[in-house]
């Protein structure tokens, strides 16, 4: 069985990428970016299995792609990160912008620019604990991006984090 805490990084791992989507795609909504990425999660998954749509069993077959993927829960975890960044972007560059020493956030790669998003939402919006917000960014920005990004992500994080999350 899969940990609360496993799945909870599913869900920022997906909704980290969906966010990486929609900041490359700015023009495109977010109930498409949701759709069109549960659908391609659900695709790659049964390529990556060596089934074919005809291949599923009869409840997947009825079963929308992101109930084929995640609990109700994570589904629900997942796309309010993607729906509460994606609504509040503006907000959190210019939180996060004062952070960013010597460098503007434009300049920072989109992977990074969107892991510090998310993790500002989650740290100021959720209930999860700060260390696990800054823990579970780097290692985001480390799996897909690169080391150095870990780095950057956790000194901006652990600077806001340290002055109490006052903006």
């Amino acid at each position: 069985m899969t940990s609360p805490s496993a799945k909870r990084r599913n869900g920022r791992e997906w909704a980290l990428q969906m966010i990486v989507q929609a900041d490359l795609n700015p023009f495109v909504n977010v109930d498409m970016i949701l759709k069109h990425f549960w659908e391609q999660q659900w695709s790659c998954r049964q390529e990556d299995a060596g089934l074919e749509d005809g291949d599923m069993d009869d409840l997947a077959r009825v079963l929308e792609p992101h109930e084929r993927l995640a609990t109700a829960a994570v589904q629900e975890f997942t796309e309010a990160l993607v729906r509460g960044v994606l609504g509040k972007v503006e907000q959190l560059d210019a939180q996060i912008a004062p952070y960013c020493e010597n460098w503007t956030l434009e300049r920072a790669g989109v992977i990074e620019r969107c892991v510090l998003r998310l993790a500002f939402y989650e740290m100021e919006t959720m209930d999860t604990p700060v260390p696990v917000v800054i823990n579970e960014a780097v290692d985001l920005a480390k799996y897909f991006s690169n080391p150095e990004s870990g780095a950057f992500v956790n000194g901006i994080l652990d600077r806001h984090a340290r002055r109490g999350l006052k903006h």
